[in-house]
């Protein structure tokens, strides 16, 4: 057996025990083992925590058994559930794997020249003893058949994967030639054109301040002239600045429990 495979688990109560964690995690197939986090200061317990399983497969199939469906504080919501960073690399699979909703595959080494009804039929046929199959599209040659490659989508990134995995140069269809490549589909690059963000200027910092120079949205009065908050202005993509991070803690760790926070 490889090396587990690391689930991320959020907003849980600051009060959870290790027990109560473990017992909420030990219905999901494939559990190894269960680590809540807690601050090293007063041993309460941060909110979060990971819970390890056996196979990728299996720890997609909790992420999508528990993410957004399972409450455990009305307060809090329900559960954030996800891969923990930094897993798909560790683990040797490309990154689209660790994903959970629907997915895409590409599929190669079909016949070329063959109906495309048939082939779409059976398509649909094979990939549904794997899970849900939501779409076939199979690309058509200048003459309407089949031009020797087409799409699946299927409901979940588990099923996908399971598919690829059981098809991917083992498996032949009728009348091809050679076994099919299976692959997750490359995400389509959006070409069209780029929102831009607001001009900027730097905002002097007040007489006898020491540094502090601002970034304001160009036409700042707007907001006050509206009578709206500034934020409300803004446009695209923003960063914020985190400090009074924990120094040494793991990285992965780090990142999951912000993530889960903003």
């Amino acid at each position: 057996m490889g090396e587990p495979v690391k689930v991320f688990v959020g907003r849980l109560p600051r009060d959870i025990t290790e027990d109560d964690f473990s017992a909420l995690m030990g219905s999901q197939l494939g559990l190894v083992e269960t680590i809540l986090l807690k601050d090293k200061a007063t041993g309460r317990g941060k909110g979060c925590g990971f819970a390890k399983f056996a196979t990728i497969d299996q720890a997609l199939g909790c992420v999508e058994a528990m993410n957004g469906a399972v409450t455990v504080s009305d307060t809090l919501g329900p559960l954030q559930v996800s891969v923990a960073s930094g897993e798909a690399a560790k683990h040797g699979v490309p990154q689209e794997t660790m994903a959970t909703g629907q997915a895409k595959l590409f599929v190669g080494g079909l016949p070329k020249g063959a109906d495309l009804a048939a082939v779409t039929d059976e398509l649909n046929a094979v990939f549904s003893g794997y899970g849900e199959v939501t779409e076939v599209y199979v690309m058509n040659d200048r003459t309407g058949g089949c031009k020797g490659a087409a799409f699946v989508k299927m409901a979940s990134t588990a099923s996908a994967n399971a598919a690829m995995q059981a098809l991917h140069e083992q498996h032949t269809v009728t009348n091809g030639v050679s076994a099919l490549e299976v692959k997750f589909a490359a995400a389509r690059a959006d070409n069209g054109p780029q929102a831009q963000p607001p001009q900027m200027f730097q905002q002097p910092a007040a007489h006898g301040a020491g540094g502090g120079m601002g970034l304001w949205p160009e036409a700042h009065h707007v907001p006050a002239k509206y009578g709206v908050p500034q934020q409300t202005m803004a446009t695209s993509q923003a960063k914020l600045f985190v400090g009074g991070l924990p120094r040494g803690e793991d990285l992965a760790v780090v990142t999951d429990e912000l993530n889960a926070v903003f």
